[in-house]
């Protein structure tokens, strides 16, 4: 019988978003609302983990931990979003000190260019009560900062159906325990959420690909890190323009 949830940590990483992470900051908090209207005795926090960051993030987050005491946030110099990832989930779950088994923890990840849903958090602890050990959600690009045409290239390539096999760190929950089980997530500067969930499969945990959860992240094309969503984006403008 699975630990009843004791906690649920939110990590975010975040490099220089001062355009984007107050939608972000709203939605999370929002989910996280939501999610203690239904749960009000565990304890929920999201740590936004700055990487170098240059801009206003820094500032507009401070301003908004001033009256949530749910928000956290950790500045570092990494440059590589798998190591900034790592070091937020360190710093959530030092921060509920030793009383709080791994087993009754969750994680959940998404970005500071992303919009959760208003059910995300509630639903993932649903999905983990009902035995899942991680969960993978999907996600939308901004139809505001996409063209129609790109949007529908999108739309024809991205299958967001139950079952699926997109990965994304904007919209990803796991159990702390098979997360540590499994090494966290390693250091590296792309694809560190799909090399977690491979190990995940390989340790042999349930990994739910659910549908129902859908971020709304960036449509930019010019992505903060190489091999991102960005990136996915503007390959699809490339073969859209070739076919033309």
């Amino acid at each position: 019988m699975r630990n009843p949830l004791e906690a649920m940590v939110i990590v975010i990483p975040a490099h220089n978003e001062e355009e984007l992470i107050a939608g972000c900051l709203r939605s999370v908090r929002t989910a996280m609302d939501c999610f203690t209207a239904q749960h009000p005795r565990v304890a929920i926090g999201a740590t936004f983990v700055l990487d170098s960051c240059t801009d206003q993030t820094s500032r507009i987050l401070q301003e908004q931990m001033l009256d949530d005491p749910r928000l956290s946030m950790l500045e570092v110099q990494l440059g590589n979003v798998g190591a900034s990832r790592a070091a937020g989930v360190r710093f959530a779950l030092q921060g509920l000190g030793q009383r709080t088994h791994p087993q009754s923890v969750w994680l959940a990840c998404t970005d500071a260019d992303t919009r959760v849903p208003v059910h995300w958090l509630t639903a993932m602890a649903g999905r983990r009560a009902a035995g899942a050990d991680a969960v993978a959600g999907t996600v939308q690009p901004d139809r505001q900062e996409l063209d129609a045409e790109l949007y529908r290239l999108w739309r024809a390539a991205y299958r967001p159906v139950d079952g699926h096999h997109h990965i994304h760190g904007a919209n990803l929950g796991v159990s702390a325990a098979a997360y540590e089980a499994v090494g966290g997530f390693p250091p590296l500067a792309a694809r560190e959420d799909v090399a977690l969930v491979a190990a995940l499969r390989t340790a042999g945990y349930r990994i739910d690909a659910s549908a129902q959860l859908q971020a709304i992240t960036s449509g930019r094309l010019r992505g903060r890190l190489r091999e991102g969503f960005a990136d996915y984006l503007a390959a699809l403008d490339g073969q859209g323009a070739r076919i033309d």
